[in-house]
């Protein structure tokens, strides 16, 4: 996790400095000197917002992509993702900043205006850049996952592939004790280990052994003789009680796949 963000950083900090020594450029060309370290302090707190809305972008885009939208919507949704994108950046500029750089605005609100304009072009790179984040990422998952060598689990199978240090791992159905959803992906918890699988948590419910494993929530499927106890919390949802002590919210939407394993 640390080393996604520490490249996230490094690559927001390098397009600070590409923007501010751009704006330095253009300055001299017109004739009239720009000083370089306020330049490059006001372009720093403007991608540093960006950088804030980064994780927050992924995540959107994670969840959209989960969602498998048709080609219309996913490309209204990106269109609406701009502006949506910009002003909830200029409104954290403005919250964040308005100490140091608003002082020729009488209000937050009257020193937004300014900022939005002078960033315009900023906020469109911004942006595109973000998109173009989303598609790499997307695509190196795709290639992950369609890597030569790997074997990728089918209908029947007794064990799940994981991806390891070396490569994969394989995780026998027995040793799981429940699944996460991850995204584009879903995490496997085995004693007492969090791995990835490239598999989506729906795909995973249509594949796993309906008699061995259960949809207990939206975001998790449970290994069915791990549950050492359900205790109720009103209103059909429930409270599961793992072997290992670990406790997970059963909704009602899935109470059935529980219930029916349960002694009549």
């Amino acid at each position: 996790m640390r080393r996604p963000l520490a490249i996230g950083a490094a690559l927001w900090l390098a397009a600070s400095l590409a923007s501010a020594a751009q704006a330095y450029v253009f300055a001299l060309h017109q004739g009239w000197a720009q000083p370089w370290w306020p330049t490059l302090t006001y372009t720093a707190a403007i991608f540093s917002i960006w950088a804030l809305l980064s994780p927050l972008a992924l995540r959107a885009a994670d969840r959209i992509g989960s969602a498998k939208p048709g080609r219309a919507t996913a490309f209204a949704l990106w269109l609406l993702g701009y502006p949506l994108a910009t002003a909830t950046h200029i409104a954290l500029f403005v919250i964040l900043f308005w100490p140091i750089y608003g002082q020729d605005a009488e209000t937050p609100l009257a020193m937004a205006k300014p900022v939005f304009l002078a960033n315009v072009d900023t906020s469109l790179f911004a942006y595109l850049a973000l998109t173009a984040a989303v598609v790499w990422r997307r695509h190196r998952r795709s290639a992950t996952a369609a890597a030569p060598g790997v074997e990728r689990p089918h209908a029947g199978d007794e064990a799940l592939w994981v991806r390891g240090s070396g490569g994969a791992l394989r995780v026998p159905l027995g040793d799981i004790d429940w699944i996460a959803a991850a995204g584009d992906y879903a995490e496997l918890h085995s004693r007492g280990r969090a791995m990835l699988t490239d598999d989506t948590l729906a795909a995973l419910s249509r594949r796993l052994p309906a008699a061995e494993f259960a949809r207990i929530h939206r975001g998790a499927i449970v290994r069915i003789d791990r549950i050492r106890e359900m205790r109720r919390l009103g209103r059909g949802d429930a409270m599961l009680v793992l072997t290992d002590g670990r406790q997970l919210r059963l909704s009602r939407r899935y109470r059935q796949n529980i219930t029916a394993h349960l002694p009549r």
